[in-house]
Parts: C-alpha cells; sequence; structure tokens
C-alpha cells in the first residue's frame, strides 16, 4: 500500500474545522494538503467565508501528487487525532493517509511506513480522497496590512468561536485567552486576516475571514451609553 501523504494529526483535526459540511461544492467538505517551497506541507480548508491553513513543516506528500483532498472523516478519527493518549499509552505523532485508509499513529519514526493494524496504530479508517481541484487559496491572502481608519467590519461571531476553537485545539488550552486572536484587516479591506499571538503558533497558523454585510456604525457608542458616560464624567 502506497502512502500519499503524512502530518502532524493535531492540525489536521484543527483546519477540518473550517471545512464545509454537505455542500454542493464537494471540494469545500475536503481538508486540502499541498507540497511547499520552504519545506514540509501546507494543510488547507474552507467553506467558502472563512478558511484556515497550517504550515507543518515536519509533514509530507509523494512526490508524484501535487496535492491530496481527504474528504470523508469521522468523528472518531478526528477524536483519535486530538487524543492526549492512544491505545498503547502514547500521544498520536503522525497521520499517515493512502488512497483508502488514514492511520494515525504513535511511531515518531518517520523513515519507516507503519502497519495499518500494527502495535502503534490508534485507530486505523477507510477515507475518502476527492477528485477536484482545491480553489487556490493564495488569491484570498491580502497582500498588505491596512491602515487602521477606526472602523472595522462586521464578522460572523460563528466563524469567531470556530477560531477560538482551533486555538484551543492547537494549543492544548482549555481557555485559549492567555493566547488570544490578533485579527486585521487586509490592504484591499475585503477579508480580515487571524492569528494566534502564541510563540507556537503566530507563524505556523493563518485564517481568513470574510466581513458580513452590515449597516455603518455611524456613532462610536449607541445613544444611551454616551448618556451614561457623559453623566459619570459630570
Amino acid at each position: 500500500m502506497k502512502y500519499l501523504a503524512r502530518v502532524n494529526p493535531k492540525y489536521f483535526a484543527a483546519i477540518h474545522q473550517c471545512a464545509a459540511k454537505g455542500d454542493v461544492r464537494y471540494y469545500l467538505n475536503a481538508v486540502h494538503i499541498e507540497p511547499h517551497a520552504a519545506g514540509g506541507v501546507v494543510i488547507v480548508a474552507t467553506n467558502g467565508h472563512f478558511m484556515g491553513a497550517m504550515h507543518d513543516p515536519d509533514g509530507w506528500i509523494h512526490p508524484d501528487h501535487k496535492s491530496v483532498l481527504i474528504g470523508t472523516v469521522s468523528k472518531r478519527m478526528l477524536s483519535a487525532c486530538m487524543s492526549r493518549k492512544g491505545p498503547d499509552g502514547e500521544p498520536p505523532a503522525v497521520l499517515w493517509i493512502s488512497e483508502k485508509f488514514s492511520l494515525v499513529s504513535s511511531f515518531p519514526d518517520i523513515t519507516e511506513e507503519p502497519e495499518l493494524f500494527g502495535q502503534f496504530s490508534h485507530l486505523t479508517e477507510k477515507t475518502e480522497l476527492v477528485d477536484g481541484k482545491f480553489p487556490d487559496w493564495r488569491r484570498v491572502m491580502p497582500k498588505q496590512r491596512a491602515q487602521f481608519e477606526g472602523a472595522y467590519p462586521c464578522l460572523n461571531g460563528e466563524y469567531l468561536e470556530a477560531f477560538n476553537k482551533i486555538g484551543v485545539m492547537l494549543s492544548g488550552q482549555k481557555h485559549f485567552g492567555g493566547g488570544g486572536m490578533h485579527l486585521e484587516t487586509g490592504s484591499d479591506k475585503g477579508s480580515v486576516v487571524v492569528r494566534f499571538n502564541s510563540h507556537d503558533l503566530v507563524d505556523r497558523f493563518v485564517g481568513i475571514l470574510m466581513p458580513m454585510r452590515g449597516e455603518e456604525m455611524k456613532a462610536f457608542l449607541p445613544p444611551w451609553a454616551e448618556v451614561e458616560a457623559a453623566s459619570e464624567a459630570a
């Protein structure tokens, strides 16, 4: 059996949070893996409104493949990717992906391909590769930051919550407040860049969030709050 890719299982499970669920554009339901010129791979997923991308410097993709799209992934597989310890008492180290199966293994030595049901295997499950073209994720990456002009776009709270969950998954902290999210608009004002203010993640993860349409906030505060502030000042 030929393996097509291997990635950090925690990275894979975290980025999977950005994949679409049951979208007719089937390629958006998948997680995309491609090689990176600086080494390793990039893991990307998007539902068309927000996107998460992760550089895995230790990741690998078979040289015969420019990319791999992993479709069906069970909750049990995602849980095995995030587990602190597997059945052998060791944490998951590598997620191996073949054409028909994926394997979570605790064996960190990547020079030797693992057996599907070997002693280091935490979970082996049938998975589906998607035959399709993933969107060019680089096209939505802002070229530079925008000069802040005092107005911030309207953002979908559900997607912010998803990014917070990703931060928890990647950091291992149940309360990710210690790391925090850094939001910044791109120069085109069409997207918001999300990064994690954490030493281990600041240069490893990037998210993109498309703003929602919303009414322009003409006043900084609602009138009742301005009155309250004025009375306190007096």
